[in-house]
């Protein structure tokens, strides 16, 4: 390939070394004495998306639901609130019990963008 490029390879000589032949690309750079491409790892990561999506799984339908009042964004150290509960779901991953319960206004912050949910306790 190398030969047949005059030693200039192309993005796709280089995703096809990687991939298919494993060779790292400090490997290929060091071979054809020439730096890595700065876009490389992002071409990658891009076709990679364009054909790994995942078929989407819903467990709980909830468009009907309204949607529920953030209060933490309101006030990040509210510990308690009153709150209506809206709908309660039997789990799917626990034998189906039902303690999947939606409220109308939430101080609990979800998993999100990494970030750690918070943990509260409900009383009735």
């Amino acid at each position: 390939m190398i030969k047949q490029r005059k030693g200039k390879l192309t993005i796709d000589d280089w995703i096809m070394g990687m991939q298919s032949y494993g060779i790292p690309a400090d490997k290929i750079a060091d071979i054809v004495k020439a730096p890595i491409p700065q876009n490389l790892y992002y071409e990658i990561a891009l076709r990679q998306e364009r054909t790994a999506k995942a078929t989407e799984v819903v467990l709980y339908k909830t468009s009907h639901l309204p949607e529920t009042e953030n209060l933490y964004y309101q006030d990040h150290n509210l510990m308690e609130f009153d709150a209506t509960v809206v709908e309660v779901f039997k789990n799917v991953s626990q034998k189906q019990v039902p303690n999947i319960v939606i409220l109308d206004r939430s101080a609990v912050y979800p998993t999100s963008g990494g970030q750690a949910h918070d943990n509260g306790t409900l009383t009735f």
